[in-house]
């Protein structure tokens, strides 16, 4: 089954920038755009007759079928379909408005099971429209999701029967965004680490869960035996490493060469939702294949930092056609997404901070202050506060001889109750920085704790 998650992840990045033009999609003759301002979809349109405005009143019976070969004629002499409908007799906004908006959930759940073409065209008020619908685009999505998982434009995948869940990587930032229903939160609170599809769909309708996954908040392994899956799968990274060694950036992000920023970063991060060599750290999993999982996605994440900076995509797009297939070296993408993640932490932005200093680790492993600052991050999230623990420990093994981790542990262990740890790194921060003004507040939390 192709789900085109791809498109959600545009639709979020075009609602979270608030951008305002046209988001086209092309499969063949047929043509389907939606109208954005600011961020809120204004409306949709198809050039398919079943996708036509007055095709839809008709079917909601807030149109007579013998209007439409009138409406018709009205809009080969220039009007719009809009214009048209409003035009007759007995006709309002308020009925345009409720046909707009099951357009729209129609369309753009119709692409949610097509493989197309994306292209946005920024820009205000390209198309008027006398209706708005003023609707935000994580609505749009939720509804159009639910249509297509209930009218089976989207079918539940046999891999689902035999599967393992997880929370998708982002799934705590986007989640936020999306207006779930109480059945829908509850189904993506009980997937904690890795949940097996007996317990998990013995509660969960599988709906339900098929809308979670199309809308990027949860991922599924099928279980097949560990042998045969790291065996297939390094089959696979051998194949796309040999690929890799001519092709373009843009072709190992799979974009074409006049893709605009925000194409690129959507490629990304759909293949790290696939690619991400934190999916294949179990021990399911052979050594073999996780040193694989890490080159291929070395490759993906050099042509994303290279592409994503103007000025070095423009470098890259100088260079000679022949030599124009290289990227940062590990140890500049490393540097780059350090960047990245140090203003995601100025920001609050954790989970974005998580991903980029992981790929930090995964690229220089040996550096302390990588290894500190992506403990730091982690410890943010309850769920990760063992792999913070385990990367802060990592820095002070590196030779991180600042009080920084231990200080930062201090902070971990008492969150989590645990006050002879944190009086440890507090000793152990006090040796290396005396007078440091942390301390004294940290022990005063630590006083609280054990009060």
């Amino acid at each position: 089954m192709f789900v085109n998650r791809k498109l959600v992840t545009v639709l979020l990045e075009l609602h979270r920038s608030r951008r305002s033009g046209i988001l086209r999609a092309e499969k063949g003759p047929a043509r389907r755009q939606l109208i954005l301002n600011c961020g809120t979809l204004v409306f949709a349109e198809s050039n398919l007759p079943e996708e036509h405005l007055a095709r839809i009143m008709v079917t909601m019976a807030l149109l007579e079928k013998t209007r439409l070969k009138e409406i018709a004629g009205m809009m080969k002499e220039g009007s719009t379909s809009e214009e048209a409908i409003l035009s007759l007799p007995g006709l309002n906004i308020a009925g345009i408005e409720k046909s707009r908006l099951e357009q729209a959930v129609l369309i753009t759940a119709s692409l949610l099971g097509l493989d197309c073409n994306l292209r946005f065209y920024p820009g205000e008020n390209l198309m008027k429209s006398r209706v708005s619908l003023g609707l935000k685009l994580p609505e749009l999505m939720l509804l159009s999701v639910r249509h297509a998982v209930k009218t089976g434009i989207l079918k539940v995948p046999l891999e689902f029967e035999n599967a393992m869940f997880s929370a998708a990587m982002d799934a705590q930032s986007r989640a936020s965004d999306f207006p779930l229903d109480s059945a829908e939160s509850q189904a993506l609170s009980l997937v904690n680490g890795k949940t097996g599809s007996e317990e998990f769909l013995s509660s969960i309708p599988r709906g339900t869960l098929l809308t979670l996954y199309v809308l990027g908040l949860v991922d599924f392994e099928p279980r097949i035996s560990s042998e045969d899956e790291s065996a297939a799968l390094i089959q696979q990274f051998d194949e796309m490493l040999r690929r890799f060694e001519t092709a373009s950036l843009y072709e190992i992000l799979s974009v074409p060469a006049t893709a605009e920023s925000r194409e690129i970063q959507a490629s990304y991060h759909e293949r790290a939702k696939q690619l991400h060599p934190d999916r294949f750290q179990s021990d399911r999993y052979s050594p073999e294949l996780r040193t694989k999982a890490q080159q291929v996605f070395s490759r993906i994440n050099q042509a994303y930092l290279t592409l994503k900076n103007p000025e070095m995509r423009a470098l890259y797009d100088g260079q000679d056609p022949d030599k124009a297939k290289t990227a940062l070296r590990p140890e500049e993408s490393a540097e780059a997404a350090f960047r990245e993640g140090r203003a995601a932490i100025s920001r609050r932005d954790f989970s974005t901070a998580v991903q980029r200093f992981r790929t930090c680790v995964w690229l220089c492993p040996e550096n302390a202050s990588y290894n500190h600052y992506l403990g730091v991050a982690e410890a943010e999230f309850p769920n990760l506060r063992k792999k913070a623990e385990e990367h802060l420990l990592k820095a002070i093994e590196l030779g991180d001889v600042s009080a920084g981790s231990h200080l930062e542990l201090a902070k971990l262990y008492i969150k989590v109750s645990l006050p002879r740890k944190a009086e440890y790194q507090l000793q152990e921060a006090a040796r290396r920085k005396p007078g440091h003004p942390e301390v004294d507040r940290l022990r005063g939390e630590l006083e609280k704790l054990r009060s």
